[in-house]
């Protein structure tokens, strides 16, 4: 058997307030950052779209990688499970919608 070449796939960077994401929609978050410091577990950030949409991301992990930190955001718990679905839905359709 013989592994077929294939290509990564596209990194999807935003930036909003001058922080740049990445997605990264698995194991429980959805966007990835490089910060200077360590966000304390708990910190929670509103990602403002154009359209008057808001979604709230909380700190999933954090670790050391060189000088930065590699911070990975979920959408913020609250509600229901299908509510937390759907605002995950409404995260990557928001986010698709910029590119």
């Amino acid at each position: 058997m013989r592994w077929k070449n294939i290509k990564p796939y596209p990194q999807i960077r935003f930036i909003f307030d001058g922080v740049q994401y990445r997605w990264c929609g698995f194991f429980g978050c959805q966007l990835e950052s490089r910060e200077w410091r360590t966000l304390p577990a708990g910190t929670t950030r509103e990602l403002k779209f154009d359209f008057g949409h808001t979604i709230t991301m909380t700190v999933f992990s954090t670790k050391r990688e060189g000088l930065k930190v590699k911070t990975t955001w979920a959408v913020s718990k609250r509600g229901a499970h299908d509510e937390q679905l759907a605002r995950i839905r409404g995260l990557k359709a928001a986010l698709a919608s910029l590119i």
